[in-house]
């Protein structure tokens, strides 16, 4: 019986002693007494369900917060970008007009790529500067620095905008890039609570200029830097529907979160493969695609499920490869991908790349598995939905508190190879851990060392190369400490998340002698169109 219905039935069994005693003291007619006797039960009765109505009502919404709370923790990581500045307007909507005009703007974040926000941004030209701010215009001369910091707005709301005179390029100094770059276009700078942000705007086709040797490298054949630019080109397209940074409608920013763009400074090579094929696009059905791309295959590709695993209309023209066999996720499957990861496949257009295969040995005790350990808890935290961390008893930080891994296992396979869910057992735990990028960086760790199939050793950083591969364990058969896994020895194959177009690959097929449209129908499905008669 719960609380609301015990001091119901208190309040009842009270009232109605009271009643009793009122009643034998009313003088008059015995009919009156009984009226009135069941015109208050009646009025109790009433008062009783409106007050279970109210504590049930209470209760409901004591635990909608909660609930809520749980919802905004699994849609944190989708909504970060748009939850920066909050207090200025968004444009949620982008017209196909503007998503298909020649004009992209692109974030440019801190050193490493590692923030948005810069503390202070110095800025060179050749050729001299034309900075405006308002109504304001100055001019600086050929080689003066123009340094801005969070003092030089006298108005918050409106950026500081820096262009090269004669449209000549600008340099940002002291920006940390692989080599020194300049950048073409606009360059806007807005003030933040935080920080400088800074916001390149410019064309299309020079910001392929950039991209193409970022993602690339220039010394591989014409017609893989054409396939490379036509795949880069349909992908910023594609992205260019809706701002990835809303407050300053910047669409896309200079990571591999998009496309990594002016980390090397432009080629001859990569122009005029940009030049070659300008304004063509990647479409399916007269839409443009979304065209993922990656380093090196395992030898099949994960085509859409990458990201995921429930059929869409991205299996169209992003389509898997692979053997049913593999994604049975039973001991006839893991025996038949052991398999191929140990054989390869001598027909596969990478069979040759050193990024084919590889080894790494992850060691699993004393510091390396506190370490593993910490990795797994802390993603549990970022990350609830994808990882999650059990104990019939315990509380998930006691997972801290772990000696040893007991077990590690493949829970989902795809047909592909792509491993997408993972088991870690513990002497009190249980974690399973889903999707190939949250596995990638469960099992990554920074500072390791993996060999790849040329014998050449590669040290990593937080990212698991790849997440087509298999695990051989090792265990220690001491009789204190139980079968406890001494480490891992991960037989992977290829680099990246294996969506899309394999750089190699393309490289591999132009060397044979394939085309930059035949590389592109290998990789995708979908008709080459120019951008501009999408309009």
């Amino acid at each position: 019986m719960t609380k609301s219905s015990l001091s119901g039935l208190l309040f009842r069994r009270i009232c109605f002693k009271n009643l009793h005693g009122g009643a034998r003291g009313i003088r008059g007619n015995r009919n009156v007494s009984v009226l009135l006797k069941k015109f208050i039960m009646v009025l109790l009765w009433i008062v009783l369900a409106v007050g279970i109505y109210w504590c049930n009502r209470t209760t409901k919404e004591r635990g909608e917060p909660e609930a809520v709370k749980e919802d905004n923790e699994v849609k944190e990581e989708a909504q970060t970008r748009e939850r920066v500045n909050d207090d200025v307007p968004k444009e949620a909507e982008i017209s196909r007009e503007e998503a298909l005009s020649d004009v992209i703007r692109v974030l440019i974040k801190t050193d490493g790529f590692a923030g948005i926000y810069h503390d202070t941004l110095t800025f060179v030209c050749d050729n001299g500067l034309v900075v405006t701010h308002g109504d304001a215009v100055w001019e600086y001369g050929a080689g003066e620095a123009y340094v801005i910091d969070k003092s030089c707005f006298a108005s918050a709301s409106e950026p500081i905008v820096v262009a090269g005179k004669n449209q000549s390029a600008v340099q940002i100094a002291g920006l940390k890039r692989s080599v020194p770059v300049s950048y073409r276009g606009r360059l806007e700078c807005f003030c933040a609570q935080e920080g400088l942000v800074l916001v390149n705007e410019l064309k299309v086709e020079e910001y392929l200029y950039g991209v193409v040797p970022s993602e690339m490298p220039s010394s591989y054949p014409p017609e893989a830097l054409k396939a490379q630019a036509v795949s880069a080109r349909t992908y910023i397209y594609f992205h260019k529907k809706s701002y990835a940074y809303p407050a300053w409608r910047a669409n896309v920013d200079d990571s591999t979160a998009f496309q990594v763009y002016k980390n090397i400074d432009e080629t001859a090579e990569a122009v005029l493969a940009v030049d070659e094929t300008k304004h063509q696009v990647l479409t399916y059905e007269d839409e443009v695609i979304e065209s993922f791309y990656y380093s090196t295959s395992s030898g099949y590709n994960g085509g859409a499920r990458v990201w995921n695993t429930q059929e869409s209309e991205a299996d169209l023209y992003l389509p898997e490869t692979g053997d049913t066999v593999f994604a049975k996720n039973n001991a006839e499957g893991e025996a038949a991908y052991q398999a191929f990861i140990d054989n390869g496949n001598p027909s596969d257009v990478e069979f040759n790349e050193a990024w084919y295969r590889w080894v790494y040995e992850k060691g699993l005790e004393g510091e390396a598995c506190r370490a593993f350990l910490q990795k797994l808890y802390h993603l549990s935290k970022e990350q609830p939905q994808k990882v999650r961390i059990r104990s019939q008893y315990l509380p998930k930080e006691k997972i801290l508190e772990e000696k040893a891994v007991k077990d590690i296992w493949v829970l989902e396979r795809e047909k592909s190879g792509l491993v997408t869910g993972i088991m870690i057992k513990t002497q009190n735990f249980m974690v399973s851990v889903k999707t190939q990028h949250t596995i990638r960086q469960a099992l990554g760790m920074a500072g390791d060392t993996l060999v790849k199939k040329d014998g050449e050793q590669y040290i990593m950083g937080d990212l698991l190369s790849s997440a087509y591969f298999y695990m051989e364990k090792k265990y220690d058969n001491n009789m204190e400490s139980g079968d406890n896994l001494k480490g891992i020895v991960i037989h992977g194959a290829g680099l990246g998340h294996g969506c899309g177009m394999s750089q190699n690959g393309a490289k591999q097929l132009a060397q044979r002698g394939f085309t930059a449209d035949e590389i592109l129908a290998y990789y995708y499905n979908g008709a080459i169109k120019s951008a501009q008669a999408l309009q």
